[in-house]
């Protein structure tokens, strides 16, 4: 397998480490942007995948992230996932293709990542959690034990859900932010304990 880094930016270049870390072949950068590193390979409109090529998606909005995927999946490209060695994760959790756990991530037992889910540094997703695709975790950012993240979430550095929370796709929890109840759909959480209102829009399918 050789593998691709989709995206040549800080998180990406810090991706590409952790891949190299975990012992993977990465074979370079896919990029808009030529000029982003000296090994960009190709823009995500004109790669010409393999049969072992495999690609990962190294931006931290989830909304771009969502937009990566889609146009690498229309030129046939495939997801594999980058685990560092230092992540935890437990024998009964399921990481899905794409996701990335970065150095000290957490992944408890009975937990489940849906693809394309980014761990920062010292975030935790707790047992029996759920975490929707292309969601992003932030460095220390942590969702207890039952909880639900649906799609498309951004949690920010120390922001935390407790136990058995839901919160809404596409929303965004502040750095710090403690959320004791569910948060609505497209909103954003901010405080200890949070409020959450609505203020973002689902993007257009």
């Amino acid at each position: 397998m050789q593998l691709f880094v989709v995206g040549a930016g800080g998180f990406g270049r810090e991706v590409y480490a952790y891949a190299i870390d975990a012992g993977l072949d990465v074979a370079g950068f896919v990029d808009d942007r030529a000029d982003a590193d000296p090994r960009v390979v190709a823009s995500p409109d004109t790669i010409e995948p393999r049969e072992h090529d495999r690609y990962v998606i190294a931006v931290g909005d989830p909304r771009a992230r969502r937009t990566l995927v889609r146009r690498i999946t229309a030129r046939g490209g495939r997801f594999a996932k980058v685990v560092h060695p230092t992540a935890y994760v437990a024998a009964t959790a399921h990481v899905s293709a794409g996701c990335v756990l970065a150095p000290f991530s957490f992944v408890g037992p009975g937990a489940r990542l849906l693809e394309h889910v980014a761990l920062n540094t010292y975030a935790s997703a707790g047992h029996d959690a759920i975490v929707g695709p292309n969601a992003v975790f932030s460095p220390y950012a942590v969702v207890n034990g039952a909880v639900v993240v649906e799609e498309g979430v951004f949690l920010g550095t120390h922001a935390t859900a407790v136990v058995g929370t839901r919160v809404g796709a596409w929303s965004k929890l502040a750095a710090g932010a403690v959320t004791t109840a569910d948060v609505a759909p497209c909103s954003l959480a901010a405080g200890n304990p949070a409020r959450a209102r609505e203020m973002f829009t689902r993007p257009e399918d």
